[in-house]
């Protein structure tokens, strides 16, 4: 195949699946102001440690625990419990993802994402996580049949600013 496109195929599996939540969430927390409501739940522990020990007061203190459990545990568990029932739902499990990728932008199935409504491409560890429309795609490295796919891939991002 020349260099003018290429080719991107990989199933869409429960393993893909998790990998793209835990990249795509982690990444989404880390870079998101939202970040700092924890910081905001921890603060507030440390305020109730002292009511607690000074007036024995452990309202704040309990208060802002639960909240700090939810805010880095258990909203975890609930976005990702909604995430597995769209993905079982989903029509694409346990398919073959075919996408073509050129100068105009990535196309799969007959629907064309254009370059320009894509927001962001983030390299994760040997993975591409996609930001697009508010949604978020995964191409497992695996995805790509060569180094040089991969490099012309990151090529074409750079050159449409989107890596």
């Amino acid at each position: 195949m020349s260099m003018s496109s290429i080719k991107i195929s990989y199933i869409w599996n429960q393993d893909n699946f998790n990998k793209l939540f835990n990249k795509a969430y982690d990444y989404q927390f880390k870079n998101s102001p939202r970040r700092y409501i924890g910081w905001l739940f921890i603060a507030l522990a440390q305020f109730g440690v002292v009511a607690a020990l000074k007036k024995g007061s452990i309202g704040l203190l309990l208060f802002s625990t639960i909240m700090i459990i939810y805010w880095y545990y258990i909203k975890k568990l609930i976005v990702k419990k909604r995430a597995c029932k769209e993905f079982l739902n989903s029509p694409l499990k346990d398919k073959k993802i075919e996408l073509l990728v050129n100068e105009e932008g990535i196309e799969q199935n007959g629907n064309k994402l254009p370059w320009s409504q894509i927001d962001k491409i983030i390299p994760i560890e040997d993975d591409i996580l996609i930001l697009a429309n508010n949604k978020s795609y995964y191409i497992p490295s695996n995805g790509f049949k060569s180094i040089e796919d991969k490099s012309y891939f990151k090529k074409l991002a750079k050159e449409h600013k989107v890596l």
